[in-house]
């Protein structure tokens, strides 16, 4: 299953790059690694707003480790 996770960060990776989109490409690694690292949860501004359960059952990044939302 990690596999499937890390060929479609490196398929979305080489996209962006294929297509020129540089800059975006940079910040699509910076999540990725902020996932890897574990610093997303701690740094999440919507877990602040929302209880925290509930909001990770719709979020949008499918790889943070806390995220609920499997579809």
């Amino acid at each position: 299953m990690e596999e499937l996770k890390l060929l479609e960060i490196l398929k979305n990776i080489r996209n962006l790059l294929e297509n020129n989109f540089l800059y975006e490409a940079k910040q699509y690694i910076q999540i990725e690694i902020n996932n890897i690292d574990g610093a997303t949860e701690k740094n999440c501004k919507n877990t602040y707003y929302y209880f925290y359960d509930t909001y990770c059952k719709w979020c949008s990044n499918y790889n943070c480790s806390s995220n609920k939302n499997t579809g």
